[in-house]
């Protein structure tokens, strides 16, 4: 086990994807409401991020040395500015005053959004790009990234971009159900594989475990940022169903037209398993 010990927080599709892969040389512990009862590698605590004090008496009597890596990586159940408050910014918190040893720690790794992006022009962002997101959601995440910073502890943003694969099928269903129509209006779409997801996540971890510092912060997506047009055309040709051609006018995405660097990503000497949607689309 190399004497590592890792918390999970949030064992979602992504989370517990991650445990079980790192669970086979650490030490892992899952920290989630309702533990999965067949995951035996794997320690799981069961605690609610809203209830600080019982969230810090369960890691105490379950893990009461701390641990080494801390990967926070939950997503809100339903879309509203409330949702977000409580997972993103007071679980955060909840969690960072809960943790028992704080000084063992030697990096936290944060689970964010290229939503933290406000660039609508069709322009590239990278790590560096200004962030000035008018959403709630944007502007939430980006305060939970600033509380990590503020933190007493290294720390690592990882900003995924739209997240396909798994059994993410619902553009698929809208392709294959003609309901998904292109449009006049360029659509660009930015995205990233689960299985990616999990594989950089991993990668992170197990660089920084060999003594390769990573930084504290990377966009997480493939190489071909594309207009959501070309995705639906090609989409249509796997599926061979028609695709309603008659270009409509769509006001601004919520997730704005922007192209997203992989360039960081692609520098940690991480090897992307799908470097584009057609590649990642097939297994579907």
């Amino acid at each position: 086990m190399q004497g590592k010990q890792i918390l999970i927080a949030g064992c979602g599709k992504i989370g517990l994807r991650v445990a079980e892969q790192l669970s086979n040389q650490y030490q892992v512990w899952g920290l989630k409401r309702s533990p999965p009862t067949n995951t035996s590698k794997i320690n799981f605590v069961q605690a609610d991020l809203s209830d600080r004090t019982t969230l810090s008496s369960r890691l105490s009597q379950q893990c009461d040395m701390g641990f080494d890596y801390i990967i926070y990586c939950l997503s809100p159940g339903e879309r509203t500015a409330k949702a977000y408050q409580k997972v993103y910014v007071d679980g955060l918190s909840n969690l960072l005053e809960a943790t028992p040893n704080p000084a063992r720690l030697k990096r936290i790794y944060f689970v964010s959004s290229t939503s933290v992006y406000h660039q609508d022009d069709q322009s590239w962002v990278n790590e560096d790009s200004p962030t000035e997101p008018l959403s709630f959601s944007g502007k939430i995440l980006l305060d939970a990234e600033t509380l990590l910073k503020n933190f007493n502890a290294p720390s690592t943003v990882i900003r995924f971009s739209g997240i396909y694969g798994g059994n993410r099928s619902r553009l698929i269903e809208q392709v294959r159900m003609q309901e998904s129509a292109l449009t006049s209006q360029p659509r660009i779409t930015n995205r990233i594989h689960e299985d990616d997801c999990v594989g950089f996540l991993t990668y992170l971890v197990q660089q920084q475990i060999n003594g390769v510092d990573n930084q504290g912060l990377y966009i997480a997506t493939d190489s071909l940022p594309v207009d959501l047009n070309d995705v639906l055309i090609w989409l249509a040709q796997q599926l061979e169903v028609e695709l309603n051609t008659q270009k409509s006018f769509q006001q601004n995405r919520r997730s704005g037209n922007k192209f997203c660097s992989n360039t960081r990503m692609l520098e940690s000497g991480y090897q992307l398993k799908f470097p584009s949607f057609k590649k990642g689309y097939l297994l579907a």
